[in-house]
């Protein structure tokens, strides 16, 4: 995840802004798919969803600056669909 979140800053810092998009959404739709994988440890899944946060806010803000938050709704609403069924609480 991390490494994720470090090329997305670094392509942002380079004004390359449909490479920084697709490291923060492919980070971010790895720990969604963590989250939902009924075959992984429980605590895995935990860790991953409390982690949501990271590449999500960098989302809302990468989306604020380009004026695609309707696209960030969806992403939002998309997430909290899976997250709230697959839920490993």
């Amino acid at each position: 995840m991390e490494t994720g979140l470090h090329w997305a800053r670094y392509y942002g810092a380079r004004q390359m802004y449909l490479l920084q998009e697709l490291y923060l959404r492919r980070t971010f739709y790895q720990l969604v798919n963590i989250i939902c994988d009924p075959l992984l440890e429980q605590q895995v899944r935990k860790q991953s969803l409390c982690q949501l946060h990271k590449p999500q806010l960098a989302l809302q803000r990468f989306y604020r600056q380009q004026q695609g938050m309707h696209k960030y709704r969806a992403l939002s609403q998309e997430a909290r669909v899976l997250c709230h069924e697959f839920n490993p609480y």
